[in-house]
């Protein structure tokens, strides 16, 4: 038997605290005892993960940047960067054919993989075409970073050397601050510069900055200057509030991820902040899970356990519109392999599964679901992806399917914990406690 606390009462939301009667807790241990007793019998079967209570990790769950105090309650603060960028394209686009009214504005031509195959829609190396002209269009959040405000857009697949040979002809930048959006014209120089190693692969960023410790609207003023003094050229401001913006945004709430994760803990932050909350989630289960093994930080994908190097991936259940299926994938594994890479730096690798339910955390075997992902593996590393069965659209069928996968005996992985989001249907946060005492 597999128990997952999927569709089962685990799942459901918190209730009133009451007082634990005699004959309540009798029946509560017993329950326990059962199914922790189903979980060791039988040959292949998983050991029962510890159910872990939410309130235990409260500060991390509850954890928000600045930059999430910044915009909560703002339009598309709910939305994830991915989801988000997809709107702002949209309205880009629409934007530059109000700006072009006589333009043709076209669909990009997607063109080929360097594999030679057919690229996908999404991964065409420009927008649109506007006359014949081929239109890059790049979004940023307006960041708090460390100790400043910033604006900084990824993968600009920019020639630096020589810009009319770079993939597009003509570059718009969207600005999402808390007074509303920006759209830029760039001149492919301001704040322009390499990524490293990944530049060849991914591309080239543009960071403008704001200054250091000033509270974010001297920060927009001061990177609305530096855009607007140099080659650049604002086509417009556009209010949180645009009705174009707002009827963008209300298709993409009917899709299915964003109404699943409506109000859970950690749906409001970006990507990024949510993974370093899970990092610091999945380090403190470590430490319950080894009481007596000393914990030293490495780094924020990582820590040292002992003598056991550990790395921590993260990833969110996710609806993929392409493959119709539900699915995690996990990037920036680094995993050996010949010709791309000789050594590994961890020993042990620790995933954590982002769900509706709550958090799951499993120990991988280092080969499960491993996969490359084409020129990008030498620099980024590998991916493990976990998929559900195509064309089914209930999420807990498929997450029960996923996690029936990673469950099996045919491979090493193996469930460590489990963070409830929400407790059993009339459970007090003591109840929940009680629990956990009974099955450590």
């Amino acid at each position: 038997m597999t128990l997952h606390y999927s569709s089962s009462a685990m799942a459901r939301g918190p209730t009133h605290s009451v007082r634990l009667q005699p004959c309540k807790v009798a029946l509560l241990l017993a329950a326990w005892l059962v199914v922790t007793c189903q979980f060791a019998s039988g040959p292949g079967l998983p050991l029962a993960f510890k159910v872990l209570s939410p309130w235990r990790f409260k500060e991390i769950l509850d954890y928000r940047t600045v930059t999430a105090k910044t915009y909560t309650g703002l339009p598309l603060a709910d939305f994830n960067g991915k989801v988000r960028g997809t709107i702002f394209k949209s309205f880009a686009r629409q934007q530059d054919q109000k700006l072009n009214p006589g333009a043709d504005i076209q669909d990009a031509k997607a063109g080929l993989c360097v594999n030679g195959q057919q690229r996908s829609q999404g991964m065409a190396e420009y927008g649109w075409l506007r006359d014949g002209v081929r239109v890059q269009f790049k979004s940023s959040q307006m960041q708090f970073n460390k100790d400043g405000w910033q604006v900084r857009f990824w993968n600009v697949k920019l020639n630096k050397e020589n810009p009319a040979l770079s993939p597009f002809d003509d570059l718009l930048l969207g600005l999402y601050t808390p007074r509303g959006i920006f759209l830029y014209r760039h001149d492919l120089k301001l704040g322009l510069s390499t990524n490293g190693i990944r530049t060849d692969i991914s591309g080239c960023q543009i960071q403008v900055l704001g200054p250091r410790r000033a509270p974010w609207s001297e920060a927009l003023d001061v990177i609305l200057e530096k855009m607007d003094g140099s080659g650049c050229t604002r086509l417009g401001f556009f209010s949180l509030g645009d009705a174009m913006l707002n009827e963008l945004a209300l298709e993409r709430r009917k899709g299915k991820v964003p109404q699943l994760y409506l109000g859970q803990p950690l749906a409001d932050v970006s990507s990024t902040a949510r993974g370093n909350c899970l990092h610091d989630l999945v380090k403190a289960v470590d430490i319950i899970l080894n009481p007596a093994c000393t914990i030293r930080e490495v780094d924020t994908r990582g820590w040292i356990r002992g003598q056991c190097r550990v790395k921590c991936r993260s990833a969110q259940l996710y609806w993929h519109k392409s493959s119709r299926r539900w699915g995690f994938i996990l990037q920036h594994i680094k995993f050996p392999a010949s010709g791309i890479r000789e050594s590994t730096m961890k020993d042990e690798l620790l995933v954590a599964l982002y769900t509706p339910l709550g958090i799951y955390i499993y120990r991988h075997d280092l080969q499960f679901g491993i996969s490359t992902v084409g020129v990008e593996t030498a620099v980024l590393g590998h991916k493990i992806e976990v998929n559900g069965p195509k064309h089914v659209e209930d999420w807990q069928v498929a997450l029960d399917a996923i996690l029936g996968k990673l469950d099996a005996n045919t491979n090493g992985c193996k469930c460590l914990a489990f963070i409830p989001f929400r407790r059993m249907e009339g459970w007090s946060s003591n109840e929940l406690a009680l629990a956990e005492s009974v099955q450590e």
